[in-house]
């Protein structure tokens, strides 16, 4: 157990060097990993299940009783930042639809399972996070071909139930399966199941980054000026996720880890359930800002994840919390 941890906290530590070299192995050696693509749904199903471990229907019930900042983040993540992807590639290619449709699949997707730590690490608020991301993931499988549709529906033509189906065996069937186990153990697997699972669980997703870059060697071969301001879009996509779930926080007047759960939730995203439908349901040219995405997004969460922690505001509410467990 012990040294499953070990492994475990040095696949975190390093998770961003990871995800560049899975990135990099893919894209030099397509043909080499292109069969782990016919895995990546199972793997991703397995990632989903471990990751959702944490919490149950008590912990998912607590946002209806505060549901201001839950209720704006979901806004955030399902309307304003898809609305404003949209636009933003109609405006800069509109010869090149499908980077358009890469660029807002990968913002219809839900907020990503590994914010959790994240927010654990800032000193976030947890039960906030964790409400968010199980509503989020079991909502997804409606959410994401409903977004797909009304957004790109004139757009590409899309297989919404295969969609839906992949998305229950994915995401939604395993988070819930994750949930009843804590129910009826009390939490107990929390404790016990999760520390064991959570090594493999980062593995599987580095396998699944690795099989998603196979995707992008042809365009990386023949770059050009286009694909280059697709890699700028995703970045500065990244910084304004993260941006407007900070500012609506502080515009609520919420505390500051709720003002930092919700800068973490709004930014990170479930890329690679992106990049899995990119690969199966929509045409090459979708896959290329969906599979680069994870090199930003991790490099700019623990950017951000830096910043908030050492916030004047954040040293504050730590030294308040501190002396109250001394008192």
């Amino acid at each position: 157990m012990q040294k499953l941890n070990h492994i475990d906290q040095f696949l975190g530590k390093y998770f961003p060097c990871f995800v560049l070299f899975c990135v990099c192995l893919g894209v030099a050696f397509p043909d080499f990993f292109e069969p782990l693509s016919h895995i990546v749904v199972g793997l991703f199903a397995f990632t989903t299940f471990a990751n959702s471990l944490g919490g149950g229907f008590r912990e998912l019930g607590r946002v209806f009783l505060h549901p201001l900042p839950a209720l704006i983040t979901l806004v955030l993540l399902h309307i304003v930042m898809p609305v404003l992807t949209l636009c933003l590639g109609n405006l800069l290619f509109p010869d090149a639809p499908l980077f358009t449709t890469g660029l807002v699949l990968e913002y219809a997707i839900p907020t990503g399972v590994a914010s959790l730590m994240w927010v654990g690490m800032c000193g976030g608020n947890a039960s906030l996070c964790l409400s968010i991301v199980l509503l989020d993931t079991l909502a997804s499988p409606v959410v994401i071909p409903m977004t797909l549709r009304v957004l790109l529906g004139s757009v590409v033509e899309m297989d919404t139930m295969g969609m839906m189906k992949d998305l229950l065996v994915m995401v939604a069937i395993p988070a819930l399966i994750a949930m009843i186990l804590y129910q009826a153990t009390k939490g107990r697997v929390a404790h016990r199941v999760k520390p064991v699972l959570s090594p493999f669980a980062k593995a599987a997703l580095l396998v699944i980054i690795l099989s998603n870059a196979t995707g992008c060697a042809p365009f990386l071969r023949n770059m050009n000026k286009t694909l280059v301001l697709v890699m700028v879009v995703v970045f500065l996509l990244c910084l304004v996720g993260f941006l407007s779930g900070y500012w609506s926080g502080k515009l609520l007047k919420q505390d500051y880890p709720t003002i930092q759960t919700m800068c973490l939730n709004t930014g990170m995203r479930n890329i690679s359930a992106g990049a899995v439908l990119a690969s199966q349901y929509f045409p090459a040219d979708v896959m290329f800002p969906v599979a680069f995405t994870p090199i930003f997004l991790q490099v700019t969460t623990s950017l951000i994840a830096k910043v908030l922690m050492n916030t004047n505001a954040s040293k504050a509410y730590r030294a308040g919390q501190a002396e109250q467990t001394n008192s």
